[in-house]
């Protein structure tokens, strides 16, 4: 099956998910994150031992001797989280625009982003690509980045990775999700929801939690 805007006559409405009405779900989701976080910082970190381990402790080390650098620090996380937001979300954005051919639509709010094709139906192998593709290749960049790039990288590096890999956790959860329904599920994303649309054969989805 192909993205279509056009829902075939033999589908309906199956399940939504929709974290801003499922509470419970988002505290699960943010305590995995959290755990997620710190995995990924301690795997991370190994790892730049493992690809550096004549440049990592020089990389990782660094002091805040008064206000000035205080103020850079905040500054640089600052930017790092906008950079992981920008990437993540445009790595979405890129793969709706490969398997649509539609301008995705970027929605940025207080405690969350997310990026849609409104109006597309797109069936579940490539909603899994969309899906996982930030923190498969980012993950993948970054690593390759801390192979090749100066140690004074290596703490802008680790922070966007472990970002990416905790604010994954969404991602994972659809990703889990999608792999219990048939193949020719589509999925209608409008950015802080999805409904799967299943054929009338095919009426007995899995629930989200």
């Amino acid at each position: 099956m192909r993205p279509t805007r056009d829902l075939p006559p033999n589908y309906h409405p199956q399940v939504t998910l929709d974290l801003t009405r499922n509470p419970r779900l988002l505290l699960w989701l943010n305590v995995v994150g959290f755990g997620l976080l710190v995995a990924s910082a301690a795997f991370f970190l190994k790892m730049v031992f493992w690809l550096r381990p004549h440049e990592a402790a020089a990389g990782l080390t660094f002091a805040i001797s008064g206000l000035g650098d205080g103020l850079k620090t905040i500054m640089a996380l600052v930017l790092a989280i906008g950079a992981m937001i920008g990437l993540h979300e445009g790595t979405h954005g890129l793969f709706f625009w490969l398997f649509s051919g539609a301008r995705p639509v970027f929605t940025f709010k207080g405690y969350y982003a997310s990026a849609a094709v409104p109006g597309w139906y797109i069936p579940r192998n490539p909603y899994l690509v969309v899906s996982l593709a930030p923190l498969v290749l980012i993950t993948l960049l970054g690593i390759l980045l801390l192979a090749i790039l100066p140690p004074a990288w290596f703490p802008a590096l680790l922070l966007v990775m472990v970002l990416n890999t905790s604010g994954a956790v969404g991602d994972l959860l659809v990703a889990f999700w999608l792999l219990r329904v048939p193949a020719d599920t589509l999925a209608y994303d409008q950015g802080d929801s999805i409904t799967l649309y299943v054929r009338a054969a095919d009426s007995a989805l899995p629930p989200v939690a």
